[in-house]
């Protein structure tokens, strides 16, 4: 199977702002030239980049032209917390979901815009507008880890903005997307045409 040779891949977080400048400085004085980056991820992971990717690709000092990851959660809502009984349980949510987010959350805003704005820098979906660049996901149906509840809201906002994507579910999976291997390899298929497509030379 065809690898398309050196992507750099960069997982980023808060401090990307900080550390991305200082990777593509380091790499210019090895003589490379960072012009254009693919982000990726799992799970917690896959969260970071795809925040990454649709938040702060706009400012981003090496150009980032997709993202893929595997089951990284897309949205903080407790009702598709089921997993953690975080839908019949608010105050548990808010507990979580603040030290998440960094946000104070009470139990009073759930379901409310301010939750919405609360959460908004730990939710890769609310940041999707029609500019988002071209998105590779999977997941795994009966993930006990990342709730299988939460894709929802990144698939329609990528079909709603008319953003190249490609959605990969995997019916007898869960969290390590370990039991549907031809699926795995359309996975990785589908990856090697996104980095011809998106990272090949220009």
């Amino acid at each position: 199977m065809k690898i398309i040779p050196k992507p750099v891949y960069i997982l980023c977080h808060r401090k990307s702002k900080k550390s991305i400048p200082v990777v593509k400085a380091e790499a210019e004085k090895l003589g490379y030239n960072l012009d254009r980056m693919a982000i990726s991820g799992g799970s917690a992971g896959g969260t970071l980049a795809l925040l990454y990717a649709y938040r702060d690709a706009d400012t981003s000092p090496i150009p980032v032209k997709m993202v893929f990851e595997m089951v990284g959660p897309p949205s903080f809502y407790p009702e598709d917390w089921v997993i953690y009984g975080l839908n019949q349980n608010p105050e548990a949510a808010a507990n979580l979901f603040s030290v998440m987010s960094g946000n104070t959350i009470t139990t009073d805003m759930i379901g409310k815009a301010s939750y919405d704005e609360a959460v908004k820098d730990i939710s890769p979906f609310m940041w999707i507008d029609k500019n988002s660049v071209p998105t590779l996901a999977a997941y795994g149906k009966y993930d006990k880890v990342a709730p299988f509840g939460t894709v929802k809201y990144l698939i329609n906002a990528l079909e709603e903005n008319n953003v190249p994507h490609d959605y990969f579910e995997f019916p007898h999976s869960g969290h390590g997307l370990q039991n549907d291997n031809k699926l795995y390899l359309k996975y990785i298929e589908k990856l090697n045409e996104y980095l011809e497509r998106y990272m090949g030379s220009e």
